[in-house]
């Protein structure tokens, strides 16, 4: 799976699309599950990830959201600590994402 700059799990959401990369987590959801927004003209180092994999969407705001296999990209803010995998599979919709953009494995 996936993590950020300071270890914080990656996530991944099953109601938006990767067939355009769409994101549908606004609002009360994205305070919840804060959308990794990077700036649009910054060169993105991701190790682990095929540049291919890399993308780029714009949200509803007019911020712009990591991808990974066409699928955005959020943290869980109920991921205190590095490593956390709270957000793992609740819902049904949310789970830690791949370098390929896949769901992970529970862990």
């Amino acid at each position: 799976m996936l993590v950020d700059q300071d270890g914080r799990t990656l996530y991944r959401f099953d109601k938006d699309s990767a067939e355009p990369p769409t994101t549908t987590c606004v609002g009360d959801c994205a305070e919840k599950w804060p959308p990794f927004v990077v700036d649009r003209n910054a060169k993105l180092l991701v190790d682990g990830v095929e540049d291919s994999a890399i993308g780029l969407l714009e949200r509803p705001d007019g911020s712009t959201q990591l991808t990974v296999g066409g699928w955005a990209v959020y943290r869980f803010s109920g991921d205190e600590a590095a490593g956390a995998t709270e957000g793992q599979g609740v819902g049904g919709a949310w789970y830690a994402i791949t370098p390929e953009g896949k769901k992970a494995a529970p862990v």
